[in-house]
């Protein structure tokens, strides 16, 4: 396959992502609303999207994720009530994550297939390792729209959060025993980064009363410490989760008197972010010759 063929594939490839991204950020936002919706007054929404205004369905064009919000300004085109940026921004950010993943990750092993395919057993790791990532990511991502919305992280989507960062550990410790290196150190690096994450939070928890941080973060912060796999990255997730946290919520908490930040958003943000530098960076180094 020639360069320019190879270059346009890439492209088709992203587009694509992006797109799958922003039809799943939509999903997810539609998923917070209605499991809320259903949790407080034992109703379902119905099977079409509606406006929780006018209660009229909204159509297929008027339901295209990042378009349509855009074209119509935020606003239902029924009785002209605002809609929310949160729908936007879930549709944007989670587009961006499946474009900023696929590029750090899918790309790489499309673009090696050949090499890969010679290792059955990596090449079918790294792509259930891939699946299972975007699957959290929609969870993840139901979750912080629930927490940023309503202060709240539904039990049963922290358990799911759990088991799926559980099987994506699984994954990577049967990779990790491929290569032929050491197991017990690499599941004694997750272990210290559920310490790091999970531990961290679970006392900021206790400590402040659930003034600072709410008792679903530390098993939201479990999940994501157990789907990293590394000390490391557990620490830089940590970490990034508070400085956004302090940049973005923090001044607004603090000038309106009301100390408590929903802390989920900011978790999923850094996992994200831990996610794709922790690939991205080498391939920027290498592309840059750095």
């Amino acid at each position: 396959m020639m360069i320019d063929e190879v270059v346009v594939l890439d492209a088709l490839i992203l587009v694509m992502m992006f797109m799958l991204g922003a039809i799943f950020g939509s999903f997810a936002c539609c998923q917070a609303w209605r499991w809320h919706y259903k949790v407080h007054t034992k109703k379902d929404l119905g099977q079409w999207s509606v406006c929780l205004h006018c209660h009229k369905r909204i159509h297929w064009y008027d339901n295209i994720p990042i378009i349509s919000w855009l074209v119509l300004r935020g606003k239902c085109r029924n009785c002209g009530k605002k809609i929310g940026v949160a729908d936007f921004l879930s549709e944007i950010s989670m587009a961006v994550s499946f474009l900023m993943l696929s590029w750090a990750y899918l790309l790489p092993m499309i673009n090696n297939w050949h090499v890969l395919s010679r290792t059955p057993g990596v090449l079918f790791v790294q792509v259930a390792v891939f699946i299972m990532t975007l699957l959290m990511l929609v969870v993840l991502m139901v979750l912080a729209v629930y927490d940023a919305k309503w202060r709240q992280l539904p039990t049963v989507l922290l358990v799911l959060a759990v088991v799926i960062g559980a099987i994506i550990l699984v994954l990577k410790t049967y990779q990790v025993s491929l290569a032929g290196e050491d197991v017990w150190a690499a599941l004694a690096s997750t272990g210290a980064g559920v310490a790091i994450m999970a531990g961290v939070c679970f006392v900021v928890y206790k400590a402040s009363r659930e003034r600072l941080m709410g008792s679903g973060d530390w098993i939201l912060a479990l999940a994501l410490a157990l789907a990293l796999a590394d000390w490391w990255l557990a620490l830089w997730n940590i970490f990034l989760a508070n400085l956004l946290g302090d940049m973005i919520a923090l001044p607004g908490a603090i000038k309106s008197g009301n100390h408590k930040v929903s802390f989920g958003p900011f978790l999923v943000a850094g996992f994200v972010l831990v996610l794709i530098l922790g690939n991205a960076l080498p391939l920027l180094l290498t592309a840059t010759n750095f």
